[in-house]
């Protein structure tokens, strides 16, 4: 919590608000966050910051904010077609939905697609996360959480 405080406080002091946290891991004592930009309440993957604070001292080692700097933009969200509802029913039953949020990704094609991200939970216990389109309810994309002690990352 308190390297999270400190990314924050950084972006903050470089005139950059609203981000949330997304993934993070630690490495040699250096917590690297991944914060995405947030817009209308879509979290928007695709404006990436990284920051690595020093876990010993809150030190700001890593700065790396290509992604934002080649993808943010003004962005006008239309209302979705479908309704988080709708999307949910689309998921396969036999996941568990812990988490649900509206967010912005990268396509293969470097465009972006907004979608509804589902957090859920096999009957394994593993945990992904289901990005359906919001205009059409196609799968979009899933992504499997790794989580260990040295932090939370996607596959």
């Amino acid at each position: 919590a308190r390297v999270l405080e400190k990314a924050k406080r950084y972006l903050e002091s470089l005139g950059l608000y609203s981000f949330t946290e997304t993934y993070f891991s630690v490495n040699e004592g250096v917590c690297l966050i991944n914060m995405a930009y947030v817009h209308k309440n879509t979290i928007c993957y695709t404006d990436l910051i990284k920051v690595g604070v020093a876990m010993d001292n809150g030190e700001i080692m890593i700065f790396e904010a290509s992604g934002y700097i080649s993808n943010h933009k003004e962005r006008e969200f239309e209302t979705p077609l479908f309704s988080v509802r709708e999307a949910k029913m689309k998921l396969n039953p036999s996941l568990t939905v812990t988490a649900k949020a509206l967010a912005l990704i990268p396509t293969n094609s470097r465009t972006e697609i907004r979608c509804y991200e589902f957090a859920c939970k096999t009957e394994d216990g593993d945990e992904v996360l289901v990005y359906l389109n919001t205009e059409t309810l196609a799968e979009e994309d899933i992504l499997i959480l790794q989580k260990s002690d040295g932090g939370i990352l996607v596959k």
